[in-house]
């Protein structure tokens, strides 16, 4: 091993890319983990027979190099291919069933004729609009999420369908909301999506989501996607890096040239030391664990700082094909989106037996995030019962995962916030934040993992000299 350590807080998708390529390029990595699993967002938990993702996900990517790389891993680990799947996502609205992401396309031709010609109306006024204001007051600048969306797909089409359903995941108001909270590589206005309808080729690297799973070969581990990061975990460690799981971290201190990491485990404490730290700790936490302490302009931004939670109900049933598609969004309801396990994988439960993960979005101030898991289930099953999905007296058994820090909540202004802690860790030598959590960014696993490789590429040629 070349000389430097790194030490990497968090042993998600992005903590875990960083250590596997270190470990490829010959630099000593140490993650801490404070569950006790890697993978984070992307982990499965088992419990007795059954395999549970943080709502199921596929794999995809646009990179070959990415994909040869994981989908090798796996092979070599498991010893047989990822399941492929071919994408099937709708959107059950005013009672049909739309494929989703809303696109010019459904628009046209599967909502009522009367929201279909009021859609496409409205949208051609806007457009009108916004060209006639454009020499005047040039390209928009500061809108919210409500401005955002009126002027991409029109008065009508934000009324029907953004409006509800962004208040409806977030919590809050569209208007109290940055444009970003519709992440980059799913935004699409209403033309760039008619464009779609007539050419499904994903020819750029920051392709949208519509245009990823509609072009791209979808891959699903055969028992969660957690298959996949603990695949990396092992390669890691062959690779003579070191993870600790249960340990949270406490206080991130810096001592001459090197760091210092205090960690906690079952009432044990123990301190790891390194020359680098990348962190993927939730950064307006990461904030209060720095000692010296931050000064208090920042620890306030990092106070503005926050991220709504995630719950995932898992519902255990012997029905079979209880929706059409793998993936159904919901409006109106107490979840967003729920998701059939069999059609991912039959192997991911019992013989004869299938799951419904219902997904289900809050804050952590909310009543949702408080209500015990007795207390969730009865609400999932009330409201898909009166759907008529699925009877009560058809569930076996039911599971639920927590997730506190699932989505970077993108409030209007955050970004002032968030570029003050950034400005303060440019001034932390050797010491970078990155993923979800960790750096804001809203990604998939295969863009973590990109992230994470560029990351210590960068460490490794400091370290190398080059």
């Amino acid at each position: 091993m070349v000389g430097g350590k790194v030490l990497i807080l968090g042993g998600g998708a992005s903590g875990l890319s960083v250590a596997w390529r270190l470990g490829e390029l010959g630099i000593a990595a140490e993650v801490i983990e404070a569950a006790s699993e890697t993978g984070g967002l992307a982990a499965t938990r088992k419990f007795g027979e059954y395999y549970l993702d943080y709502g199921p996900h596929y794999f995809i990517s646009e990179r070959p190099e990415i994909v040869e790389k994981v989908t090798s891993l796996f092979k070599e680990d498991f010893g047989e291919e990822m399941t492929s799947l071919k994408r099937d996502v709708k959107l059950l609205f005013r009672g049909r069933f739309l494929n989703y992401p809303i696109t010019a396309k459904n628009i046209l031709t599967q909502i009522p004729f009367k929201d279909s010609l009021l859609s496409g109306l409205s949208y051609m006024y806007r457009q009108g609009i916004e060209q006639a204001k454009r020499p005047f007051v040039g390209e928009p600048s500061d809108e919210n999420f409500a401005q955002w969306a009126r002027r991409n797909f029109g008065d009508y089409l934000f009324t029907l369908f953004f409006k509800p359903y962004t208040e409806q995941f977030w919590g809050m108001p569209c208007e109290q909301l940055s444009p970003r909270c519709m992440p980059s590589h799913t935004k699409l206005s209403f033309f760039k999506t008619l464009k779609l309808v007539f050419q499904r080729k994903a020819a750029k690297e920051n392709a949208s989501l519509v245009e990823r799973e509609t072009t791209l070969l979808l891959r699903y581990p055969y028992q969660g996607i957690g298959m996949i990061m603990d695949a990396v975990s092992r390669r890691v460690e062959a690779l003579g890096g070191a993870i600790h799981t249960g340990w949270r971290v406490a206080e991130i201190r810096r001592e001459g040239a090197r760091y210092l990491v205090r960690a906690a485990k079952e009432g044990k404490t123990a301190e790891f030391s390194g020359d680098y730290v990348v962190s993927t700790i939730p950064i307006g936490d990461m904030i209060g664990m720095i000692s010296p302490a931050a000064p208090p302009s920042v620890v306030e931004s990092a106070a503005h700082i926050d991220f709504l939670c995630l719950i995932v109900v898992y519902i255990v049933t012997r029905k079979q094909d209880i929706f059409d598609s793998s993936y159904l969004y919901f409006l109106g309801r107490p979840y967003n989106r729920v998701s059939e396990t069999n059609k991912f994988s039959k192997r991911i439960s019992p013989p004869g037996e299938n799951m419904l993960a219902v997904e289900i979005s809050c804050r952590a101030d909310s009543s949702t995030w408080k209500l015990s898991d007795e207390q969730l289930f009865e609400m999932c099953i009330a409201s898909l019962e009166n759907d008529g999905f699925l009877k009560k007296s058809e569930t076996i058994k039911y599971f639920v995962l927590r997730a506190r820090h699932a989505y970077p909540i993108y409030a209007l202004g955050y970004e002032k916030h968030f570029q003050v802690l950034l400005d303060y860790m440019e001034t932390l030598p050797k010491f970078a934040a990155l993923g979800r959590t960790g750096k804001l960014m809203y990604a998939d696993i295969d863009q973590c993992m990109v992230k994470g490789f560029e990351l210590a590429e960068e460490i490794a040629g400091k370290i190398k000299g080059k």
